[in-house]
């Protein structure tokens, strides 16, 4: 499914259409409606940070488990405006987080609580030094300032592991208690899977380019 908005496409997958028209209707406490406003609120900073620097992407793609925004202009940032744009996600949500903190003060109700626990969750799981997220992005620019991209890749791999190897047992042991969350287990099961999926790649991609160089 594609939308058109100016100059920008956004495409959603059919899996992510289903899941919203689901939550839509069956999502009566709105727990997972405003999440979904949480991540919305988080790829706003990026776009908005993007459009400060003269880069709005042409093209956002969203699927199920990810939301990719294409941008063809990163190669040409600075590392401090890259990082900013990195970075932008995780500030909106640090900022709605506050701002829903005094909204419940000033008029308590379940629904600035909930966006209070959701933004500052996205906060922090996005600042962590894993590998796919914006705190893994940001550790992976600041390495490769001090070496190499595939040492610097191989630093940030280790440093994912080290982090969603705990985060995994974490979460098996909140599903064994909950008998029913699942989220975070799923969560690092992913990530990890994700980096396997990625390392595997480029193993085959290094012995293919190895095996044309003997060929010729």
């Amino acid at each position: 499914m594609h939308i058109k908005i100016g100059t920008l496409t956004i495409e959603l997958s059919f899996p992510l259409v289903a899941a919203m028209t689901a939550v839509i209707i069956c999502d009566s406490s709105m727990s997972v409606t405003i999440c979904f406003i949480a991540a919305i609120m988080h790829e706003a900073g990026h776009l908005i940070a993007l459009w400060r620097y003269g880069s709005f992407p042409k093209k956002i793609k969203l699927t199920l488990f990810d939301i990719a925004i294409i941008d063809r202009n990163k190669p040409l940032r600075s590392l401090k405006k890259e990082l900013a744009v990195i970075l932008a996600g995780v500030t909106v949500n640090i900022a709605a987080a506050i701002l829903s903190y005094v909204l419940n003060k000033l008029f308590p109700c379940a629904f600035f609580e909930n966006l209070l626990a959701a933004n500052m969750t996205l906060a922090v799981f996005n600042s962590l030094p894993v590998d796919s997220l914006d705190g893994g992005q940001a550790v992976f620019l600041l390495l490769c300032e001090k070496m190499d991209i595939k040492m610097a890749m191989a630093v940030l791999d280790v440093i994912s592991f080290i982090i969603l190897i705990p985060t995994g047992c974490l979460g098996f042991l909140v599903l064994f208690r909950s008998k029913y969350n699942f989220t975070l287990l799923l969560t690092a099961v992913y990530l990890m899977a994700l980096i396997l999926i990625r390392k595997s790649g480029d193993i085959f991609a290094e012995v293919r380019n190895k095996h044309g160089k003997v060929k010729d």
